[in-house]
């Protein structure tokens, strides 16, 4: 039998591209960590079914938390926090963690948390502020979550440290096609209105890209048919093509055959997709929102466009057009950023080194488990 520690992972059901929840899933199907010394385990609070079935997924994920602490296994449970429903079951993973004698890592990934935030009643921000002062380490994807935490929960920065996110390896050869080609863009992720999917299609209409030889494909999730019928009164119908929701997999293979990865969103934390598209060496537009301006250089490693402006959304795909040479740039510039910083093995080894701190640090320096409605004023944090 082994003798390591288990760390849970808790993530969604299944894979959901472009999201946390498939980078916690490629982590898990590691095993362990790579110093070796943790198992790591899936631990899935929402399920795959029906929303009122869901309490029953929260409560057998209780069960193998206090199953593993009463086996004295369990070391840190690695909680990933998004907006709405997501909050409160991690809340309560968060409190059964502390009473089974297990550390919490929680981890932001939420794009949209300061409006969350922002909407919630005042015991709804009172319990959010007692998930990031109890969590044992708080990760973050960039300094303006970094400082957004700290500013808003008062979390002690020595509690809250940056992670990037990471992806598997995408090394299959890009072959360059003939002059004539069809030039390929492609959009990964949920038909959202925060993604900019109007923005794009909009400007996907303008004179300046319908002379061009050039199809977009969209694949995700979401409201396909309402944005179908928009691109068919834009005139473009016969030119863009929806998938509906693709796995994982199928995204990549479509960055790999495109020309370009177009994200116009007005909010992000730090996209998978980009990410997956640095490693393709697919160059990428974007909006710079989040931490993307963080970690990528416009005109270096990416072409940033402003959000809601379907003009220079329209002149950055030009410009990959008549300049194949700035594409072939920001590919290189791309895949030697991936290699340096967004590797799955560069990524796991920033979480396990801090999965290893928190399971030999003294178990009695330990928060309250219970969140307080109201805290003092002058209350001077952790």
């Amino acid at each position: 039998m082994s003798n390591r520690r288990t760390v849970f992972l808790a993530c969604p059901y299944g894979q959901v591209g472009g999201g946390m929840g498939s980078i916690m899933a490629y982590l898990a199907s590691m095993r362990h960590d790579p110093s070796g010394r943790f198992d790591l385990k899936r631990l899935e609070s929402r399920g795959g079914g029906h929303i009122l079935l869901s309490p029953f997924s929260l409560l057998l994920a209780v069960a193998r938390i206090f199953v593993e602490g009463s086996r004295g296994r369990l070391a840190v449970v690695h909680l990933n926090l998004a907006e709405r429903g997501s909050v409160y079951r991690k809340a309560v993973l968060l409190a059964a963690t502390r009473l089974a004698g297990g550390r919490v890592l929680l981890h932001l990934h939420a794009a949209q948390i300061v409006q969350f935030h922002g909407s919630m009643g005042a015991a709804g921000q009172s319990l959010l502020r007692w998930m990031f002062r109890s969590a044992d380490h708080c990760v973050v994807l960039g300094e303006v979550w970094r400082r957004w935490v700290i500013d808003t929960f008062g979390v002690r920065p020595n509690r809250i440290g940056i992670v990037y996110n990471g992806v598997p390896a995408t090394m299959p050869a890009r072959q360059p096609g003939p002059i004539d080609e069809c030039f390929q863009l492609v959009f990964v992720g949920n038909l959202l209105e925060r993604k900019g999917v109007k923005d794009l299609l909009r400007a996907f209409a303008m004179p300046s890209i319908k002379a061009r030889n050039i199809r977009l494909t969209m694949a995700g999730g979401g409201p396909v048919e309402a944005y179908r019928a928009m691109a068919n009164e834009l005139g473009i119908g016969d030119r863009v093509t929806f998938t509906g929701w693709v796995s994982q997999d199928d995204a990549r293979a479509l960055m790999v055959r495109s020309k370009a990865l177009i994200l116009p969103a007005y909010d992000e934390g730090l996209p998978l997709v980009i990410l997956e598209a640095l490693a393709s060496r697919t160059p990428v537009i974007c909006t710079p929102v989040g931490s993307i301006p963080e970690v990528l250089q416009d005109g270096h490693t990416a072409l940033f466009v402003t959000p809601g402006d379907e003009a220079a959304i329209a002149s950055a795909i030009t410009s990959l057009l008549d300049r194949p040479e700035l594409g072939a740039e920001l590919a290189e510039a791309g895949v030697a950023l991936y290699e340096r910083l967004f590797t799955m093995q560069a990524f796991a080894t920033s979480v396990g080194s801090i999965y290893a701190a928190l399971a030999s640090r003294d178990q009695k320096m330990r928060p309250s488990i219970w969140p307080p409605i109201q805290e003092a004023s002058d209350d001077p944090g952790r």
